[in-house]
């Protein structure tokens, strides 16, 4: 049997608890290895879910952007600057399809393909001030749950590191990537 990552984590958080902090005289270097230890803490919960997480935010991210060029390509008057996005958005789905089965792709291209679409969609934010009134309303209205269901995953995330004064108040972070016992697509 193979010991599973949590159990190297925990291990570890317990020998910097248990022995390094103990022996340590300086009061600086016991926090910092405090620090460090709550970290690898930290790291035991979330470490099963960062896949997920990621996986989650790649669906995410195609919906947002394939709602948005459906918005911004049924408009007659778009700027040239919101078409070049649009065709970007549509050039990066051919390596990263809408509907591929991405569970398949290694971690690291989904990462890399969300941080491509982060990036496709401030483009998009940033060239609100050269779309009509009613396209910006329109635009906006699909971000604001977007973003709202990406600060609830954030704040979630990072509830167990105990910065967020409001995190008792937080789901834990596997309330909101799972449902029914599989990754929760459901469109936020």
């Amino acid at each position: 049997m193979s010991p599973e990552i949590e159990q190297f984590l925990s291990g570890m958080k317990k020998t910097i608890e248990e022995v390094v902090m103990p022996n340590l005289t300086d009061r600086f270097a016991q926090e910092q290895a405090g620090i460090v230890a709550a970290s690898l803490g930290f790291l035991g919960l979330i470490q099963d879910k960062a896949f997920h997480y990621e996986l989650l935010e790649n669906q995410e991210y195609k919906r947002i952007l394939t709602d948005v060029c459906e918005l911004l390509n049924n408009t007659f008057s778009a700027p040239e600057s919101i078409v070049e996005t649009t065709s970007k958005v549509t050039e990066h789905f051919v390596t990263d399809k809408v509907d591929d089965p991405t569970h398949l792709r290694p971690y690291k291209f989904i990462r890399g393909s969300n941080e491509v679409m982060k990036e496709l969609l401030c483009e998009f934010i940033q060239q609100q001030p050269e779309m009509s009134a009613e396209l910006r309303a329109a635009f906006e209205a699909l971000m604001k749950p977007f973003f709202k269901s990406i600060e609830l995953r954030e704040r979630s995330w990072v509830k167990a590191l105990g910065f967020d004064p409001e995190a008792e108040q937080q789901a834990d972070i596997a309330d909101l990537l799972y449902k029914d016992g599989f990754l929760n697509t459901d469109k936020p």
